[in-house]
């Protein structure tokens, strides 16, 4: 496949930030929660992911010729 650099930095950008939202859920989820994680943050620090994913989906719809 294919893929603009543009897409692939977006991409690694969300992922980052996404794989440690799953981390933290992972160690909540076991009792092993470490100082300020819980539940609550992990959904704020997942509504603030938000704007990387609609930049990703922004930059794959261009690529893909797709207009709103």
């Amino acid at each position: 496949m294919i893929v603009p650099e543009a897409l692939l930095r977006a991409s690694r950008e969300l992922n980052v930030v996404l794989a440690a939202i799953d981390a933290t859920a992972k160690r909540i989820d076991r009792g092993l929660a470490r100082e300020g994680e819980s539940a609550d943050q992990a959904l704020i620090d997942l509504k603030a992911a938000e704007p990387a994913l609609t930049a990703m989906r922004r930059i794959m719809r261009e690529d893909l010729g797709v207009s709103d």
